[in-house]
């Protein structure tokens, strides 16, 4: 490439005019820093697929994406970088040459193999790594305090639905499936009334109807989330702006998001 060195140094001009309104937007130099920066992504489902969208088309250096396991039936539904037919195939290969075709500046590569089989030293060439695990640490508040009290009126009942997810998840090793409706929906309704009452919460703050919001991840709802996760891992390559403080809650039923601070028990 020729460099523009009226463009700021060491940004080409095809850079330059790619990047143009973010260049404008947050400046050269945290442009630079995210051209200068690799990610691994974990997890290629609709919001991973969000998630490479965005990262991609800020202009990253590279973009590794990581994901062992095979496209399901239920993955193009809100997976847009997968292509009809590739029920079967990888999920991050199947990603793969959509994410590239979003820029071609960037270095897209695919990984399939298992996270847990990944040395230390793997993590180490990256500048970011985005992991969708188990967060449940972080989300233990004891709600008997009376600052907890106080909270509860105005914390979002997305974050207990969270919790009955997480619940779900570890007693059964899997999440809710379609195919298993009414059985699942029974379960869920159980660990809401035991994960609640646990927690010192009337069940009631979750009302019964969440059942149908924990059987498929839903296209826009992966976009607005995607574009959130997105933001904050550019606001901390690029050092730009502070990250959220500390939780984002994006209610798809009724179209809004909200940060929570939720500290630790």
């Amino acid at each position: 490439m020729v460099e523009k060195e009226e463009a700021g140094g060491g940004i080409s001009e095809e850079e330059a005019a790619q990047y143009d309104r973010q260049i404008r937007l947050w400046g050269l130099e945290a442009q630079k820093r995210l051209r200068a920066s690799r990610v691994l992504l974990v997890g290629m489902k609709g919001l991973g697929a969000e998630i490479a969208k965005n990262l991609i088309l800020a202009g990253v250096k590279g973009l590794t994406m990581l994901d062992h396991e095979q496209v399901s039936p239920e993955d193009p539904g809100a997976q847009f970088l997968i292509r009809t037919g590739s029920i079967g195939r990888n999920r991050a290969e199947a990603s793969l040459e959509r994410a590239q075709n979003l820029n071609p500046m960037v270095d897209v590569k695919v990984d399939t193999e298992n996270i847990e089989k990944k040395p230390e030293s793997f993590f180490t060439q990256f500048d970011a790594k985005v992991v969708f695990c188990s967060i449940k640490e972080a989300l233990e508040v004891d709600w008997s305090s009376d600052k907890a009290k106080a909270a509860l009126k105005r914390t979002t009942p997305d974050y207990f639905l969270l919790q009955v997810l997480l619940k779900f998840r570890t007693d059964k090793g899997r999440d809710p499936n379609s195919d298993t409706f009414g059985e699942d929906s029974e379960l869920l309704l159980q660990i809401r009334n035991d994960v609640l009452d646990s927690l010192g919460v009337n069940p009631d703050l979750l009302p019964e109807d969440f059942v149908r919001y924990c059987f498929s991840e839903m296209a826009p709802v992966c976009a607005v989330v995607g574009g959130i996760l997105a933001q904050e891992i550019v606001k901390a390559l690029s050092q730009r702006d502070p990250p959220h403080n500390n939780f984002f809650f994006f209610d798809g039923m009724k179209g809004n998001g909200i940060v929570e601070c939720l500290g630790p028990k």
